[in-house]
């Protein structure tokens, strides 16, 4: 079996065959030896393995769970069974344009200091790709941004070495986010890009209803857009932080940045999913018009609580006399009181 390749493509799967299949044979529609495919699936009751069984390509790779260990199980060992030089993390219902997969791997030689990044798919300027430093410009950059995970990508060499997969295991501290904090942590090792061509798309518009979401249920708290789990997610981010070996001052900036920007979600986005005939219906849940005194509420909660279980009133003196931006305040009030 080989060992060397440039890319491992790595797809974590659970009761989506048809999509899966897809596009595992997209991928394997590029024709070249340096890249393989690997499934995990995570203890499907559909037709899956069968399916994916069938293909003839040695470049391919399946391995299953048994059993369903959970999203966050299946996210972080699939990419611990990818061989190639890079890991290239992709959903299991990704739409792929494989023309660009050679511009990829181009991109990777000749920048071979790249540690972790990711491929942007709501651009249209793909000839500036960016490339952050290593250190404090790519973990500002990079680091604890909840993002769609398609496309992402990381550095083998690095993962294998850092055991992420364990050190990022606990649902409690990372929810289904334990790729924002490898970032974090791979920003010491190497520089953070962004591959800005449309080589990867997820789900969208019709396609998105015909898909029911697997692993978030909208009316749980535990949602990814529910305020709650916004919440938790900037309290991990804040101890994540301050674990680091950074300046103080650095640290200050990044907690508060991280903290504006889960409020701004807690807020801001949760109503825009809310709104969203399309994803209430991914979610399986109702539609809901969240109006200005639940907005409200829902800020004023999140910042109590953020300083209640932080337990670091130096965190609210920073906010208000040294980093507080005046410009932030007067927009998001502006966004409350007239949208």
């Amino acid at each position: 079996m080989k060992d060397n390749y440039k890319l491992s493509f790595c797809i974590p799967t659970y009761n989506n065959e048809k999509s899966v299949c897809r596009l595992v044979k997209d991928l394997l529609n590029f024709n070249n030896s340096d890249i393989e495919v690997v499934v995990l699936d995570n203890g499907s009751s559909d037709n899956t393995l069968n399916i994916l069984g069938l293909i003839d390509d040695s470049r391919l790779n399946i391995y299953s769970n048994g059993l369903n260990k959970g999203a966050l199980f299946n996210m972080l060992n699939v990419l611990d069974k990818g061989k190639g030089e890079y890991l290239i993390y992709c959903t299991d219902h990704d739409y792929v344009d494989i023309s660009k997969i050679g511009d990829l791997t181009k991109f990777f030689e000749e920048n071979s200091k790249i540690s972790f990044g990711y491929c942007e798919y709501k651009n249209y300027d793909y000839r500036n790709n960016i490339i952050y430093e290593k250190g404090f410009d790519a973990l500002k950059n990079m680091a604890y941004i909840t993002r769609h995970p398609t496309g992402y990508f990381f550095k083998n060499i690095f993962w294998k070495e850092n055991n992420f997969t364990s050190k990022y295991s606990d649902y409690d501290f990372v929810d289904l986010f334990p790729l924002e904090f490898i970032f974090a942590d791979l920003s010491f090792l190497g520089s953070g890009a962004i591959f800005r061509d449309n080589i990867f798309q997820p789900e969208t518009g019709h396609r998105v209803i015909q898909h029911k979401s697997a692993t978030t249920k909208g009316y749980s708290k535990s949602a990814f857009f529910a305020p709650e789990c916004r919440l938790k997610l900037a309290l991990s981010f804040r101890n994540h932080i301050h674990s680091l070996s950074i300046k103080k001052s650095q640290k200050d900036e990044l907690t508060i940045i991280s903290f504006y920007r889960e409020l701004n979600t807690a807020m801001f986005f949760y109503r825009q999913v809310m709104s969203d005939d399309k994803l209430c219906v991914h979610y399986q849940m109702n539609k809901k018009i969240v109006g200005r005194f639940e907005m409200v509420s829902i800020g004023i909660r999140f910042c109590m609580n953020y300083l209640k279980k932080s337990h670091n009133q130096e965190f609210l003196l920073i906010l208000l006399c040294k980093y507080f931006r005046l410009k932030e305040f007067l927009r998001l009030t502006y966004r409350l009181a007239f949208k």
